[in-house]
């Protein structure tokens, strides 16, 4: 099924709330599924991406000015759908970036943007270099003390660990979170975690939810895990009980042991809370007919609750390496007043699923046109996509922001073999009115 293609501009509706500006950024690269990344921290936006010329480019402004700033760093992509780049401040208000990994070496650099002259300085590395040449998936986020924390996969799928590390301002260098890993794959598999996580919880907790897989093979993914904590070093079970350091495998964090080869793949697999903070795992796994079927984990008493949330006749194998383009993905859960909210994508259909605070499913309806799960394909081959700005700090996510651009779908890290544009604008939609949604 191909989605129109919807045009959109100033004036227009933009989910339940109105476009009040458009504003190109530059051209970014398109023949390669990697998403930009817009942050807002204070007065200022940042983007990094890819431009035409596929080099990591950083343009930052005012919010709501006319003019960017630019920086090219040194560092160009291919075709790879694992090397995005994420951003996060410190303490002094210096950009950090990271990106363009996929079990490689460290690539990370720390930017003044208050300074048009400062130069990017290039990190050559966290605490060891020699440790520190296969990463993958760089994530910045802000500790409960405003810290800087930096986390990511050391090693490779199948065979890796998640790191986590601390930036000590006072010092300029960066220190282990806890020593060692936080989650070890102990050379025989490696953690696949939600990619919010660790995600601050309602509750004042930091979350973890992850699944295990064994090998490079997607279908070798297997058994749901979440453990919490308060400080990021000293981690405990749903039940209470405290992880050893660092994490394993381990029946204690164990949320579903679903077995290789039943239909479990990283990326859709989901951490929300319900509105009296307990937390709920989102994920699908084959049913006994063999259909991909969406379930739910909730903690309840002493142990995690695990239902069948759909009835869909769906089979969806995806053996091999590589980025996927997911026939179903399963959007970030919100929490209601009543329960919890997520939209999920089957092939090119979008739902929204509510569930009432038993984690009863309510209804499932089509969810809006604007939803953050559509995709709009257009007739050159590219998909019309939108990120959300994200929020340094808690008053910054107030702002209306969305990053529209356009990409291949996911070729298994593979450069495409049709005559596909090689680049197309990147622009920064603002909105204003009702909480606007990500597509246009």
């Amino acid at each position: 099924m191909t989605v129109p293609r919807i045009s959109y501009g100033v004036g227009q509706p933009w989910g339940n709330a109105v476009i009040t500006s458009i504003d190109v950024v530059g051209a970014a690269v398109s023949d390669v599924a990697i998403p930009p990344t817009l942050l807002q921290y204070k007065n200022s936006q940042v983007v990094a991406y890819y431009d035409a010329d596929r080099t990591l480019t950083i343009a930052d402004r005012n919010i709501g000015g006319l003019v960017w700033n630019y920086r090219k760093l040194d560092s160009s992509a291919k075709w790879d759908s694992h090397n995005y780049v994420d951003l996060g401040f410190d303490k002094s208000g210096k950009l950090h970036v990271a990106g363009n990994m996929h079990a490689s070496p460290l690539q990370y650099w720390i930017i003044d943007l208050s300074n048009d002259e400062f130069r990017p300085v290039k990190v050559n590395a966290l605490f060891d270099s020699q440790a520190e040449l296969k990463i993958t998936y760089p994530r910045f986020i802000r500790s409960s003390d405003g810290s800087l924390v930096f986390t990511y996969r050391n090693g490779s799928s199948g065979d890796g660990d998640f790191v986590a590390v601390i930036w000590d301002a006072p010092e300029q260098r960066h220190k282990l979170v806890s020593e060692g890993p936080l989650i070890d794959g102990g050379g025989k598999r490696n953690a696949y975690l939600d990619s919010n996580a660790p995600i601050l919880g309602p509750d004042g907790l930091w979350h973890l939810l992850w699944v295990w897989r064994d090998s490079p093979d997607a279908e070798s993914t297997h058994t749901i895990n979440y453990a919490c904590s308060q400080d990021l070093v000293a981690w405990r079970s749903g039940d209470g009980r405290p992880l050893n350091r660092p994490i394993t495998l381990n029946e204690q964090s164990v949320v579903d042991p679903v077995p290789m080869g039943h239909g479990l793949i990283n990326n859709n697999v989901r951490l929300g809370f319900m509105p009296d903070h307990r937390p709920v795992a989102l994920y699908h796994k084959r049913d006994a007919s063999g259909s991909q079927q969406l379930w739910s984990a909730v903690f309840e008493d002493s142990s995690w609750i695990i239902r069948q949330v759909t009835n869909w006749n769906f089979a969806w194998n995806f053996q091999g390496q590589g980025s996927l383009d997911f026939k179903i993905e399963i959007g970030v859960p919100l929490t209601t007043t009543y329960g919890l909210s997520v939209d999920v994508r089957l092939n090119e259909e979008v739902q929204t699923y509510l569930f009432d605070a038993d984690l009863t499913l309510v209804s499932a309806e089509v969810a809006v046109l604007w939803g953050p799960l559509n995709r709009s394909t257009r007739s050159d081959g590219l998909i019309d996509r939108c990120e959300a700005a994200r929020g340094w700090l808690a008053e910054d996510d107030s702002r209306e922001w969305f990053i529209s651009y356009a990409s291949v779908p996911e070729q298994r890290d593979q450069r495409p073999k049709s005559d596909i544009p090689t680049s197309h604008p990147l622009s920064i939609i603002g909105i204003s009115g009702s909480q606007g949604n990500c597509s246009p």
